[in-house]
């Protein structure tokens, strides 16, 4: 089913845990105005952004506010057909699409926050968020030391990394407060 609605209607997701730096918003700007709209956005049933919430901000910010809507149960593709572009603007296109998500940063709050909420795996891991929130390893050292003397432990070895996530998924499922190491 295709509608469409006004991008003045979409609200944007309040645990989004992506953040634009100025470079990567201005580069997204400048691509909607050399290349126009080729990409989607992702929204639910209520109009809240899921996924593109800089394309929004950029196109809000160059008067863009037609959006065309399609409702999928997520079993298909849903791709945005260009016929106009030169080969030149194809490969402008596909490098500033790339370049831009580069440029972003994560909010490392907000993922601590996300990671509280849901299960961030098999996309971060707790080393990851650290990294991004800046967290020395000593200062995990310290803090992993003073759990380990009050704390029941077991070690699970596997043989492939599909394992090891698919262990690890299953144990938090379950309530169960894990972190996958590799050796």
């Amino acid at each position: 089913m295709t509608s469409s609605t006004k991008l003045s209607d979409l609200t944007p997701d309040p645990k989004n845990a992506r953040r634009r730096t100025p470079q990567s918003s201005h580069l997204i700007k400048e691509s909607l105005k050399r290349y126009g709209a080729a990409r989607s956005v992702v929204i639910d049933e209520n109009n809240m952004l899921i996924a593109g919430h800089g394309t929004v901000e950029a196109a809000k910010e160059l008067g863009i506010d037609k959006v065309r809507v399609i409702e999928t149960e997520g079993d298909e593709l849903i791709a945005v057909k260009r016929t106009n572009w030169s080969n030149d603007q194809k490969t402008g296109a596909n490098l500033a699409d790339n370049r831009t998500s580069d440029l972003s940063e994560w909010d490392g709050e907000m993922l601590q926050q996300l990671g509280e909420e849901t299960n961030l795996s098999p996309w971060f891991s707790e080393d990851d968020i650290n990294e991004i929130l800046g967290v020395e390893e000593d200062d995990i050292a310290d803090d992993e030391s003073e759990q380990l003397s009050e704390s029941f432990q077991i070690m699970i070895q596997c043989s492939t990394e599909e394992e090891q996530s698919a262990s690890l998924e299953t144990l938090i499922n379950q309530g169960f407060k894990c972190r996958a190491l590799n050796t």
